[in-house]
């Protein structure tokens, strides 16, 4: 049952519309969750500048989206994942490494394995993970700088992860052929 509307250029307040609009220029369309959001013109500034300054780490667009994959997945959030997977398809990422995410096995290259793994680690224990899994991702190549870029992307995602749990987004048609349902998921209760 969606529980907000789902926001275009026309129906969305005017705060939102510039947003939606340049969102419309950018990807082609404009993904439901940013719809939705659109309806609280506040949340949805937050969001788009939270999304921007992501998109400026020093973190590849592949890395990126492996972060974004991983805590979806961790999230238990079938919008974002199958909409990550829609993305790092479109931006060159190997399916058998968008495959892997989808499942939380082991990635074949070390690096986004350790990055992969130290988001879900950092996700489940909400900052307070221990040295060795620092250790580990520093040993595969990632700057100290990058851990807090980490937690960025692990806010930006889980405010979307959040989002489109709490409101039951709609998954847009361009995400049908990726849609992900967690295994052992749990139901709605009503």
């Amino acid at each position: 049952m969606a529980r907000f509307n789902v926001h275009t250029p026309e129906t969305a307040p005017a705060p939102s519309v510039d947003i939606l609009k340049a969102l419309e220029e950018t990807i082609g369309f404009i993904p439901n969750v940013f719809a939705v959001i659109a309806g609280t013109p506040v949340v949805l500034e937050a969001f788009a500048m939270l999304n921007q300054k992501f998109s400026d780490a020093s973190l590849t667009e592949t890395e990126r989206e492996v972060l974004q994959m991983a805590v979806s997945v961790e999230n238990l959030c079938g919008y974002c994942v199958a909409g990550h997977t829609a993305f790092a398809l479109n931006h060159g990422v190997p399916a058998q490494t968008v495959r892997a995410l989808r499942r939380e096995d082991i990635l074949t290259d070390e690096r986004l394995n350790a990055l992969a793994v130290f988001a879900r680690a950092v996700v489940v224990a909400k900052g307070r993970i221990g040295d060795a899994e620092l250790h580990r991702f520093l040993a595969a190549g990632f700057k100290m700088e990058q851990v807090q870029e980490v937690v960025l992307g692990i806010c930006v995602k889980t405010f979307s992860n959040l989002i489109s749990n709490l409101l039951d987004v709609p998954l847009d048609d361009a995400f049908q052929t990726h849609r992900w349902q967690p295994s052992g998921a749990l139901q709605n209760a009503e």
